[in-house]
């Protein structure tokens, strides 16, 4: 179930969407440009040819005419409907304009200047070489194909009217097709990276962060359906909520929290934790053993540190004259089954068993040992003892809803 929930969020249709978006922002984006560069090629070119012979050709009517066009599509019905073939006839539309006043300015320009002809014709395959390149932007490996078989098509069939097709121009329909196969490649390329930029997003719907990129490298390292792992499980949760709560507004106690935990999810993503879950005021933290083997010594630097930046957080509240806050943490390493667990609807990955429940257990020791930081004897071991942490042995006694004794420490820093 979980395997096909991501088959479905990297599904073509959802590739689609995003894609079409884009495309239509860049259409809008191509089309200011369209407006701008065609109104101002018929005003330039129309103007020129005013000032020299006193007439205007048709090419720089149809260009000015296509500019205005342009524009006025762009104010209107480009900026509320786009569709796959917009892009397409927008496409052919400015290689039929650029074809059209190619024709007409060569014949004008036989004429009225003949020595100008080579240079209008060099002029012409640079715009058209510009046009075809922004087909890369419609996100359409058909359309680059259709625009550079149109295009060279159009280019020669005008080059072949006026009887004006040498060596050069094969030349310059060698580049348009090697155009088209660097757009062609491009189109592909970004194809494959969008489908690869949703699939990580899928994965980070259910799946902790430091475990995407391995299971992009290796889809066969994380089984969705259910496996085992060994993880560090952590719980923090803020002491005397419940009357700070009826204290304070609304607005103060989200405010509150969101301060809290935003500062304490930085510190866990620093040391390679994943936030599973935020109950109310409690935070659940999880450092899975597919993060790095050091995972129980990074989880109890981790929760030493949320300490330490709990202090500086209250330094800053006291300062605002706001009540300082105090949490307790709970510490262990073992076991725990880990997959996609939920409805199609609505997956999470999670991990289950008594390593998670033992973890909560040792968290709600802390105010009644007097300490903020209690870790299983597991987890000590695991992170490097007294060797790496400066601990205590707790007394002894069974967690509630076990019979067998669990040895509990204290950690108060790290040895250099």
């Amino acid at each position: 179930m979980a395997e096909q929930a991501l088959r479905t969020a990297g599904d073509s249709p959802a590739l689609k969407q995003i894609l079409s978006a884009q495309a239509w922002r860049n259409e809008r984006l191509l089309n200011v440009f369209r407006a701008a560069i065609w109104t101002g090629v018929g005003l330039i070119t129309g103007g020129a040819e005013l000032y020299a012979s006193g007439t205007i050709s048709p090419g720089a009517t149809l260009a000015l005419a296509w500019g205005i066009a342009a524009a006025a599509s762009g104010l209107t019905w480009l900026r509320h409907v786009y569709r796959d073939w917009i892009a397409a006839l927008l496409a052919t539309v400015d290689i039929t304009v650029l074809a059209l006043c190619m024709h007409a300015g060569h014949r004008y320009l036989l004429v009225n200047d003949p020595e100008f002809v080579p240079h209008q014709l060099y002029a012409s395959g640079v715009v058209l070489v510009v046009l075809l390149a922004t087909n890369v932007l419609r996100f359409s490996w058909v359309l680059s194909l259709w625009g550079v078989a149109y295009g060279a098509g159009a280019y020669l069939a005008v080059l072949w009217i006026n009887d004006a097709v040498d060596v050069l121009t094969y030349v310059e329909l060698t580049v348009i097709a090697l155009l088209g196969l660097v757009a062609h490649l491009s189109c592909a390329s970004l194809g494959v990276i969008v489908r690869q930029v949703v699939e990580r997003n899928s994965l980070t719907r259910f799946l902790p962060s430091p475990v995407v990129e391995r299971v992009i490298r290796d889809p066969a390292a994380l089984d969705l359906d259910g496996e085992t792992q060994e993880i560090t499980a952590l719980f923090a949760d803020l002491r005397d909520f419940t009357a700070f709560a009826e204290r304070f507004p609304p607005h103060d106690v989200v405010e509150m929290l969101n301060e809290l935990f935003s500062e304490m999810a930085a510190v866990i993503a620093v040391h390679g934790g994943v936030v599973m879950q935020y109950v109310g005021d409690n935070l659940y933290a999880v450092f899975p053993e597919k993060s790095g083997p050091d995972h129980a010594r990074r989880a109890v630097g981790c929760a030493l540190e949320m300490l330490g930046r709990l202090d500086g957080l209250n330094t800053r509240r006291r300062a605002d004259r706001k009540p300082a806050l105090e949490i307790g943490i709970g510490v262990h390493t073992g076991p725990v089954i880990a997959g996609a667990i939920g409805s199609p609807e609505l997956l999470q990955y999670s991990y289950v068993g008594d390593t998670v429940n033992t973890a909560s257990r040792i968290e709600r020791l802390t105010r009644a040992l007097g300490r903020n930081l209690l870790v299983s004897g597991a987890t000590f071991a695991r992170a490097g003892s007294n060797a790496a942490f400066v601990g205590e042995a707790m007394p002894t006694e069974p967690l509630r809803g076990k019979r067998e004794v669990q040895t509990i420490w204290a950690v108060f820093g790290t040895r250099n």
